[in-house]
């Protein structure tokens, strides 16, 4: 075998200049497809972090009622309460209670439907990181005569209202008696398009004073230290507090987890496209050796070399070739994606705009596993493997007698 190996290496570099173009397309074949990928994969993953950690967090619950009609009468029991015992989980990163309800936002330009969140500063910023999304203004460190709001950037277009102006959110209260108040715009956020028409974010003391419950919640958002551990945690809540509808971001983001699934699943086929197309190089390029050496082969077959030596031996070759191409882009992809993730890749060039009002960042860290270069490196061995099969049965049906008269 090893003699085998060494004569197949030779036969590589019989014809340099063809060898190096060969390698040259597969190096950069899997060097532009391992890039679009990891900007694919980079983009679905930090759109998750991005959901997960400054939206919908890992876990929410609620009052089974709030779930159909997400009204503040609809309320968990004692909800401060079991904020501060979820927060004792050692698998809970941080926990907020919430005040949720639905209600309009007026300004003397427009009124349109949003959801108003009432949160607990200190401990909303441990869990969303929300405050690190403000564009313009503050996150709830102003007081003033009128309570603050923190609305987002599409939201403060429609309602043609900045820092500072004034907006009347209208909302129910527990007994389900509409009232109406002032807020101040204190800050304004972005983080997508659809997110900041809807969402308006208000001080949990500010809102449960107006709507008769000082010590409402309505929604508890769980993150964890582990993105994996969120259905065994969403099974010991749901036992612990089995009076309330526990759902873990799977099932609040259904769309999300088709994201995450189809976008994990495609990549490898994106680059398996790839090599499948410089597969057909690779069988060009060793059906002309082959022709090359049609009177070589033709004398080794007629001083007794076996059929399955020689077949082999092509199959070997061409494995030989694509894995020269395939390690040196490999290689070349990994450093690429890893100096990339350092730096990051600005697509707001590219639609940035288009991006933001679908959710997605426009400044993209590049990602790949590592088991993500290894199911690349089988599918290069396994196209090689394709591609040598015809010219090695064109080598093996050679006629010997013929062959050797060949010039």
């Amino acid at each position: 075998m090893k003699t085998l190996i060494k004569i197949a290496w030779r036969n590589i570099w019989r014809n340099t200049s063809r060898s190096v173009i060969l390698i040259l397309a597969i190096v950069l074949g899997l060097l532009g497809g391992n890039f679009i990928v990891s900007i694919y994969l980079g983009l679905i993953k930090q759109n998750f972090r991005d959901t997960i950690e400054r939206q919908i967090s890992h876990i929410q619950i609620h009052n089974p009622d709030f779930v159909k009609d997400n009204e503040a009468q609809y309320r968990i029991a004692d909800g401060l309460r079991i904020v501060d015992e979820i927060n004792q989980h050692s698998g809970v990163k941080s926990a907020a209670g919430r005040t949720v309800t639905q209600g309009m936002a007026a300004s003397p330009h427009l009124s349109t439907g949003i959801r108003v969140v009432g949160v607990h500063p200190d401990r909303e910023i441990q869990t969303t990181g929300f405050d690190q999304q403000i564009e313009e203004g503050t996150y709830f460190k102003e007081e003033g005569r009128l309570p603050s709001a923190v609305i987002g950037k599409e939201l403060a277009g429609k309602l043609r209202g900045g820092i500072g102006s004034r907006i009347v959110l209208t909302f129910m209260d527990i007994d389900g008696e509409m009232i109406s108040a002032s807020f101040r715009v204190e800050g304004i956020y972005t983080i997508g398009k659809a997110f900041e028409e809807r969402m308006v974010f208000v001080h949990a003391k500010d809102i449960n004073k107006l709507i008769g419950d000082e010590n409402a919640v309505t929604e508890i958002a769980v993150l964890l230290h582990h993105d994996d551990a969120y259905e065994k945690i969403a099974d010991e809540l749901e036992y612990t507090y089995a009076g309330l509808t526990v759902r873990s971001w799977d099932q609040l983001a259904p769309d999300l987890r088709f994201q995450l699934e189809v976008g994990e699943q495609s990549v490898i086929w994106i680059i398996a496209i790839i090599l499948f197309g410089v597969a057909f190089g690779i069988l060009n390029s060793i059906l002309m050796s082959i022709f090359e050496r049609t009177r070589e082969l033709g004398m080794l077959l007629s001083i007794g070399m076996k059929k399955a030596r020689v077949f082999s031996m092509v199959i070997i070759e061409t494995v030989m070739l694509s894995l020269t191409g395939g390690i040196i882009g490999l290689v070349l992809s990994f450093g690429l994606v890893r100096f990339l993730q350092q730096r990051g890749v600005d697509l707001s060039a590219i639609g940035g705009e288009n991006l933001r009002e679908v959710g997605f960042p426009h400044f993209v860290y590049p990602e790949l596993t590592l088991g993500f270069y290894f199911q690349v490196a089988i599918l290069i061995v396994f196209f090689a493997i394709i591609a040598s099969i015809y010219p090695a049965v064109k080598a093996i049906r050679l006629v010997p007698a013929e062959a050797v008269r060949q010039e």
